[in-house]
């Protein structure tokens, strides 16, 4: 087997972002820091999934929405359902009744997906209705979930 290596040199950053000074990519095994090996490659361990949107991707609103919804299908459809689902921001707007993915999430929660609603931002989207899907959750106890997750999914 041929070897492989990835290496990054970063310069400095602005507004947010880093910038690459230099790249180098050769074919081969991946040897990972110790603080990045508490993620694992094992497949069969659950997955945890993100979303902070009630739409994938930065283009047409539409799309987005049945881009999210189209996402959210094809996990229900996996023989192994995610362990959680993490919703923040707009995405708390999934769990109401009139969402086109309302059924979905109901579905996914009763394969033991465990769906956990963001408080801070269900208090601002939706102050005076009723959470009917999933568990609220603080955003402490969002961070403490993800910490202890095998692999996380953070589709955009």
């Amino acid at each position: 087997m041929k070897k492989k290596s990835l290496e990054a040199r970063f310069g400095q950053i602005e507004n947010g972002q880093a910038t690459v000074s230099q790249s180098t990519i050769t074919t081969g095994p991946i040897k990972l820091p110790k603080s990045l090996q508490i993620f694992s490659d094992n497949p069969a361990e659950p997955v945890t999934i993100v979303l902070g949107s009630d739409r994938l991707g930065e283009g047409d609103p539409a799309l987005g929405l049945e881009l999210l919804k189209s996402f959210l299908l094809a996990l229900d459809e996996q023989p192994k359902p995610p362990e959680a689902l993490i919703l923040y921001n707009s995405a708390v707007l999934l769990t109401q009744q009139d969402s086109s993915v309302y059924k979905i999430l109901q579905d996914l929660q009763k394969k033991r997906t465990e769906i956990l609603v963001c408080s801070m931002s269900l208090q601002h989207y939706c102050p005076n209705d009723p959470l009917n899907v999933g568990e609220i959750r603080t955003m402490s106890m969002l961070v403490e979930r993800m910490m202890t997750a095998h692999h996380i999914l953070w589709p955009k």
